[in-house]
C-alpha cells in the first residue's frame, strides 16, 4: 500500500494506526475520516428525515450519529494525542441503535431492513471477540468486523428507506 507505515497488518493494528501522528498516510486518512464523517452526518439527517416521512421511529438512526462523530473526532485527534481515545466508548451507541431497530421496526414492509439488522447486530459484536482466547492478538480483525456491521447497516437503511420512500411516492400520485 502506498501509504502503509512500516510493518502495518490489517489483523493486528487498527485502523487509527494508519492516521497516527507521524505515519506516512496520516494526512490521508485524516482527509478520508473528515469526508466520512461529513457523510455520516448527512447519511444521519437524511435517514432522520426519511423515518419522518415513513412514519418510522427515529431513535434508531438519531443513534447512528455516534459513527460520525467518532470518525470526526479521530481525524481532529488522530493517535498520538491524548484526546484520541476519549471518545472510544461513544461508538456503542451504534448498537443500540441496531438493538432498539430490533424492536420498533417491525412489520413485513421492514422485514428485510430487520434481517439486515441483525446481521449488523451479528458483525457488531464481533468486536467482543477480542476478550476470547483465540483472538487477543487480532484487534485490526476484530475492529474491522465492527466497522463493517455499522457500514452494512448503513448500506441497508439506505437502500431500504429508498426503496419505500419510492414506494409511498408511487401510492400517492396514483
Amino acid at each position: 500500500m502506498l501509504f502503509r507505515s512500516g510493518n502495518y497488518s490489517p489483523i493486528s493494528d487498527t485502523v487509527s494506526e494508519l492516521g497516527a501522528l507521524g505515519t506516512k498516510s496520516h494526512v490521508f486518512m485524516t482527509v478520508v475520516m473528515y469526508l466520512s464523517g461529513i457523510a455520516g452526518i448527512l447519511f444521519t439527517i437524511g435517514a432522520v428525515m426519511a423515518c419522518r416521512k415513513l412514519g418510522l421511529n427515529i431513535i434508531p438512526p438519531i443513534m447512528a450519529i455516534s459513527i460520525p462523530f467518532t470518525t470526526l473526532w479521530a481525524a481532529v485527534f488522530p493517535m498520538g494525542t491524548e484526546q484520541h481515545a476519549m471518545t472510544s466508548q461513544v461508538v456503542f451507541i451504534i448498537y443500540f441503535g441496531v438493538i432498539v431497530s430490533l424492536f420498533v421496526w417491525r412489520g413485513a414492509r421492514l422485514k428485510t431492513l430487520w434481517i439486515w439488522s441483525v446481521i449488523s447486530l451479528v458483525l457488531l459484536f464481533g468486536i467482543f471477540l477480542r476478550f476470547t482466547a483465540f483472538f487477543p492478538y487480532h484487534e485490526g480483525l476484530i475492529q474491522r468486523f465492527a466497522h463493517l456491521g455499522w457500514s452494512v447497516w448503513f448500506v441497508a437503511i439506505n437502500i431500504q428507506f429508498v426503496k419505500m420512500l419510492n414506494l409511498k411516492s408511487l401510492a400517492t400520485s396514483h
